[in-house]
């Protein structure tokens, strides 16, 4: 029986981010986790997703991190849940709720991401693509509920989006012509 869990983000994902500068606002956080998403799909590294966790008042970042749910025989490997469990450790805490944190991510958080979402901590999610774009390609997002973003509200949490879509997009479809593994579809 194992007792030990352990899922590595992909090998190039700290040089990758140690060539750019820290992004200073929505538009520029918006467009690395993109990137990010679409470098894991021409690395063949993991899904078309990603995710990053800055904190809203220093801007730094905190945290990201990229699908690796087939590389790490994992399904709750998703970039969301990587990013902010990476970011609790960076704070050495729990919750996030003792910085002021946005999560950005490069599409709408599925079912199990918003549960994560929910008591993370963070105060704001900032997304790409949609549900529909996600689910075009062939994955299943999951029951998530149809007012999902007035119930972030309702427990403080903003949420903005979708922005970039198109650009979120078309990682999406990239992964589906490189015949990349729809794992949930």
């Amino acid at each position: 029986m194992h007792t030990t869990l352990t899922i590595a983000l992909p090998d190039w994902l700290p040089s990758f981010l140690a060539t750019r500068e820290q992004p200073e606002d929505d538009a520029a956080r918006l467009s690395e986790v993109i990137a990010l998403s679409a470098e894991n799909v021409a690395r063949g590294s993991g899904g078309p997703f990603a995710a990053a966790v800055y904190d809203e008042e220093s801007g730094e970042r905190l945290a990201a991190a990229v699908n690796v749910v087939i590389p790490s025989h994992c399904a709750a490997a998703h970039a969301e849940t990587l990013a902010l469990s990476l970011a609790q450790q960076a704070c050495a805490t729990h919750t996030l709720a003792v910085r002021r944190c946005v999560l950005v991510t490069s599409a709408e958080p599925c079912a199990m991401c918003l549960g994560a979402i929910c008591w993370s901590g963070v105060v704001r999610v900032l997304y790409a693509a949609t549900r529909a774009d996600v689910e075009a390609t062939g994955f299943d997002e999951g029951p998530r509920p149809a007012r999902w973003k007035a119930a972030l509200i309702s427990r403080g949490i903003a949420v903005t989006g979708p922005l970039q879509r198109r650009d979120a997009a078309a990682v999406l479809r990239a992964y589906v012509q490189g015949a990349g593994h729809i794992y949930n579809g």
